[in-house]
């Protein structure tokens, strides 16, 4: 069995396609994968001639458990005569500050760190000791949550990474063979107790699933490793056949919609991920794509996909558009500003508000993108009265004689949903007088025709 593992087993040097004596960074965490990892490594190394260098991670999640892993993978390098970089972070805390969850971060904690390493040191190749059983996992888990081709891939065997590659030499062994290994060749590992806990999905899959699964049907892990392998190349093509229509699609502003909706279905789907994908630096999932979709189909329903990372999709003037998500109005600071001469920001809105005299019928500002009102009333009288404010829960606006929801009048008016929580709006003490885009209350004298007696009041959206 252990012959059959090596035969399977790949150097990094030649999943990366770079020459054999190419230094190599390894993930070493210290339990079996990464110890027989080493082990077989280290042989590679004295063949090829090639550095090898250890990279361990303290994520600061599993205290004296923790500070055991970090001293074995220490004393381990110094039996190899190897070096070794070790990082202590405080995973915890990091998690609590950016509002992600503990795995998440931890591995981006790593992965950053490993990426630094590279850079600093030059090393092409980082190494993990991802395996079939790992790749067999990350297939079911996907697919019972919901994805793809791209999905279905599972883990690739080699991929690019800071500059360099990633590699993964034992994704065609499984974990009986590596356990077998290491006890045929005595490699001393540790073991990670959380790896044990079945409120973590991967573990229950693991422990539970996969077990099955092998006395089902025996060398499912490798199988599904080779069938993950072949809807790789599938999802390649699809990538690039998607990246070309994601190109011809692409403008300023966002994606056309109509070049989407015209496309394949399979096309569209891809552009549809590797663009979500970019702007969030992180794969989507079916639920995701599922909303892309259906917003691209009704661009006109004004509603916001939420992405990953805070991410949202939106659509504005028949393009998709992705950016970081506007906070609602109860994150926002509510202001009271009274109306004045000049410009001044709304708040920390991103927004400027304006009022000024027209002189002779003619505009004092180029406002072809932004909204405005021409008031008839003597200013010295209205500025002690008028204020902007931001929306509130509840607002309504006397208009045609009738008082009418604020909010629905806005996505009558197709005002972009990231946009309508941070739009001032022009109240007194009766409420809202003028608000942007949707109209003014009954009563108010105005005109959006510069006049000699008027004031014209707005406001100013960023880059108009």
């Amino acid at each position: 069995m252990i012959g059959c593992m090596m035969e399977r087993a790949r150097t990094p040097q030649s999943l990366a396609g770079m020459p054999a004596d190419t230094p190599v960074l390894l993930a070493f965490s210290g339990g079996a994968d990464s110890a027989a990892l080493l082990h077989r490594l280290s042989e590679w190394a004295q063949i090829y001639g090639f550095s090898l260098t250890l990279a361990h991670v303290n994520h600061g999640i599993r205290g004296e458990e923790a500070l055991r892993d970090r001293t074995f993978c220490e004393a381990c390098a110094e039996q190899y005569g190897l070096e070794i970089c070790v990082l202590d972070a405080d995973v915890p805390r990091l998690a609590g500050e950016s509002g992600k969850g503990i795995e998440e971060t931890a591995r981006e904690v790593r992965y950053a760190y490993f990426e630094r390493l590279m850079r600093e040191r030059q090393i092409p190749l980082l190494a993990t000791a991802h395996h079939a059983d790992d790749n067999l996992e990350t297939v079911l888990f996907r697919l019972a949550r919901g994805t793809g081709v791209k999905g279905l891939s599972g883990i690739a065997s080699a991929r690019r990474f800071a500059g360099g590659t990633l590699t993964r030499p034992f994704l065609q062994v499984t974990k009986q063979e590596i356990l077998a290994y290491c006890e045929a060749n005595g490699v001393p590992f540790v073991t990670d107790g959380t790896n044990a806990d079945p409120t973590y999905a991967r573990n229950r899959i693991r422990m539970e699933v996969l077990p099955i699964l092998e006395e089902l049907f025996p060398g499912a892990s490798r199988r599904v490793s080779r069938t993950a392998e072949e809807l790789s190349e599938i999802s390649e093509y699809l990538d690039a056949m998607g990246e070309a229509l994601l190109q011809s699609a692409r403008h300023d502003a966002g994606l056309g919609i109509e070049a989407l909706v015209d496309a394949p279905a399979p096309l569209r789907k891809r552009a549809l991920y590797l663009f979500a994908e970019r702007a969030c630096g992180s794969m989507i999932e079916a639920v995701h794509m599922d909303a892309l979709l259906a917003l691209c189909a009704d661009p006109n329903a004004h509603a916001e996909v939420a992405l990953p990372h805070d991410m949202i999709a939106f659509c504005e003037r028949g393009m998709l558009c992705v950016g970081k998500r506007m906070r609602d109005a109860h994150s926002l600071a509510q202001f009271h500003i009274p109306l004045s001469h000049g410009v001044c920001d709304a708040g920390v809105t991103g927004i400027r508000v304006f009022a000024e005299k027209c002189e002779n019928g003619i505009k004092v500002h180029n406002l072809s993108t932004a909204p405005y009102i021409i008031l008839k009333e003597d200013f010295d009288i209205i500025n002690k009265t008028l204020f902007w404010r931001l929306r509130e829960d509840g607002d309504e606006i006397l208009m045609g004689g009738m008082h009418r929801m604020l909010r629905r009048l806005q996505a009558r008016a197709q005002i972009p949903v990231r946009l309508r929580d941070k739009l001032p709006l022009l109240c007194d003490a009766e409420g809202i007088v003028w608000a942007p885009f949707v109209g003014v209350r009954d009563g108010v004298s105005h005109t959006t025709e510069p006049t000699a007696d008027g004031f014209m009041v707005g406001i100013l959206l960023p880059n108009s």
